[in-house]
Parts: C-alpha cells; structure tokens; sequence
C-alpha cells in the first residue's frame, strides 16, 4: 500500500490504538471494544481496514473464535522541511528471530539475557539514529544550497520543479508528467529547452541533471 495511503489510515485515533493494543499481544475483536470502550461494528470496520492494508492479520484458535496480531514490523517516516516532504516506508520480517527465541526461553534468567540483548540493541537504534540525524542535517543544507542555484538557472516556475523532482532521481517524460501534475507534452517542451540549456541530459529514456 502506498506511504500517503498508510497515512491517512493511521490518521484515525481508534485504529492507532488497536495497534498499540495489538502491539503488546494478540487480542479478539470482543477484547478491543472492551479495552476501547468502541462498539464491536465500528471495532470490526477498523480492523477489517488494517487487514486489508496489511498491518494486522487474523488466525482462528481452536474454539475458531478469531484474534488478531500486527503481521512485521513496519517504519513510516515522514520528512518535512522548507524544500523537502518526503514520505517512506519500510517493512522488516522478523518472525524467524521470534520463533528462534520462543523455542529456547525457559525462565527468569533467560528472561534477564533477552533483557539485556533489547538494551544493546536499544542503543545501537539510537546511535544510528543519530548518525541518520547528521546525515538529513547535511541533505537538507545542500539542499537548500541547490534550491538556491534552481532561483538562478530555472526560467519559471515548470523549470524549477521539474529541476527539483530530477535531484531525486532519474526519470522519464511521463514519471515526470504524474510526478508533477503537468501534461506530457508541456513536459516534453520543456525538456528539449532545458537539454539545450545543458541543465539535464538523456539517458536510455530517462532524464538527469546534466
């Protein structure tokens, strides 16, 4: 499913507290309205919509009454900024890791081990994260530095855009067309004047900055 579409799904308050709920353990249909205080309809609407979008699947017990679980681990990022609104995300099945551990956990002491493994990677998380922080600081200035050399080079505003949209990555005359909103042949125009300006070459149908 698609970031913006992931978006306005978990824009919904009650959805984003079944996750929370269904982040701790699988529960039943009858659990969540329970613990939500939502009627079991509008809870079997919600979760229907997740399902379908993939973040929570549904198994049957042996009384087949059925319960629900988040299916992988799933990070969305959403990056705003004065030139940049990015949204990304990014699936990570680790269900062998669970199954690995499961079968091995006995008691207090193997409960104190995986404790202890969590809070290594817990820090290892934040150092990346932190080292991904200095990373976005150093896009975002050079961003702006080639935001400011677009207000230089760009004749209008299709020009700048379009300068823009090929800073991200390569793309053809219709990538760009549905990127940008704007008819390929205007498209087209622009690209034979911005190829004779030496602004963006051609390479194998796709077009980069020059």
């Amino acid at each position: 499913m698609e970031s913006e579409q992931l978006l306005d799904i978990l824009g919904n308050q009650n959805r984003r507290k079944i996750l929370q709920l269904l982040a701790s353990r699988p529960c039943y249909m009858s659990e969540i309205a329970e613990r939500l205080a939502v009627g079991a309809k509008a809870v079997l609407g919600h979760l229907e919509l997740l399902e379908k979008a993939g973040l929570i699947d549904s198994n049957v017990d042996e009384q087949r009454r059925k319960y629900f679980h988040i299916t992988d681990n799933l990070r969305m990022e959403v990056f705003v900024s004065p030139n940049s609104y990015e949204v990304e995300t990014t699936t990570m099945t680790v269900s062998f890791v669970h199954e690995q551990y499961t079968s091995t956990v006995s008691g207090a002491q193997d409960l104190k081990t995986l404790y202890g493994s969590i809070q290594e990677q817990l820090v290892h998380k934040r150092e990346l994260m932190q080292e991904y922080q200095r990373v976005q600081s150093n896009i975002s200035e050079l961003t702006d530095s080639y935001t400011d050399v677009i207000g230089q080079v760009a004749d209008d505003g299709v020009e700048a855009e379009m300068l823009y949209a090929l800073m991200k990555m390569p793309m053809t005359k219709r990538e760009l067309s549905m990127n940008l909103v704007i008819p390929e042949y205007v498209i087209e125009g622009y690209i034979e004047q911005m190829k004779l300006k030496d602004l963006i070459k051609e390479d194998k149908n796709r077009y980069r900055i020059g």
